[in-house]
């Protein structure tokens, strides 16, 4: 049986209506997003849309601004139906015109690398996917995370500014409806926060910024021992460490590693660190 050819005829705008369409497009190409992560993502960014002559939504990319000077770029699919025809491309160009002269970050599949890299994009690093069945067996007795309050919010924003050089205050606060959040304070000042929310096939804990490795794991216990014999799952640019300690402790398995890419200047950051990823689109 040979694939029927389909032929794009419009990118427009994504709006709320299509958020069906593009589960079901993410469903086909076996990601594991729910609907619901298609509406955090889609209230809290900007989308595209590439439909066919008959108004079916084949193709989707988005890009979130996080200020004025960097901006990520995600949930990039076209329907195998589509493949092969430069609908990708399109896509990403209409979103590269759209940030401007923002800093743009993303992450590529080996598939999608040498594309990125042909419209200006470099590899700064890597993200692996831990997940599977939490476990408390051996989890460290650290215990200085607490539960964020409103009295926290201009802290959390502080620390994710200095980690990731861009301004997500909108994101944290749609994360904050959807999820729990903890601290924790190193002489009454708040040095690290981390977030988890159900997200596919269970909960994912990010993101987690914090100074040391072991304040990212000492956030992130919590949230084991919370879903301790259900699925979890962690995306983390570390690579070795305290924090990989953690995480292979509580018996996630390394499924995935992907390629962390960048276009423009990297933006300033420090003190504070990104230890786990909000998802892979947002970072």
């Amino acid at each position: 049986m040979t694939s029927t050819s389909i032929d794009l005829t419009t990118i427009r705008p994504m709006e709320a209506a299509d958020i069906d369409a593009v589960h079901g497009l993410s469903v086909e190409v076996r990601w594991p997003h729910r609907p619901d992560d298609w509406r955090l993502v889609h209230a809290v960014g900007h989308g595209l849309v590439a439909a066919d002559e008959g108004g079916r939504v084949m193709g989707s990319a988005m890009w979130w601004p996080f200020g004025e000077g960097l901006a990520t770029i995600g949930m990039v699919i076209v329907s195998p139906r589509l493949q092969g025809k430069g609908t990708g491309r399109r896509l990403m160009r209409e979103i590269f015109a759209a940030a401007g002269s923002r800093t743009i970050r993303l992450v590529a599949t080996a598939a999608g690398q040498r594309l990125y890299e042909s419209e200006g994009f470099r590899a700064t690093g890597t993200i692996t996917q831990y997940q599977g069945t939490a476990s408390v067996e051996g989890l460290p007795k650290d215990a200085r995370a607490r539960p964020a309050g409103a009295q926290d919010r201009a802290a959390i924003e502080r620390l994710d500014r200095e980690a990731t050089g861009g301004d997500r205050s909108h994101m944290l606060a749609a994360l904050a409806g959807v999820g729990k959040v903890v601290v924790i304070e190193e002489g009454g000042t708040v040095t690290g926060f981390a977030v988890c929310r159900a997200f596919g096939r269970g909960h994912v804990v990010g993101p987690i910024i914090a100074a040391s490795a072991e304040d990212a794991a000492a956030l992130a216990a919590p949230f084991v021992r919370e879903h301790a014999g259900a699925f979890l799952r962690i995306d983390t640019p570390q690579t070795a460490g305290a924090m990989i300690d953690f995480i292979e402790g509580t018996g996630l398995q390394q499924v995935d590693r992907v390629v962390q890419m960048t276009r423009g200047a990297a933006p300033a950051s420090g003190p504070a660190k990104v230890f786990g990823l909000t998802n892979q689109a947002l970072g």
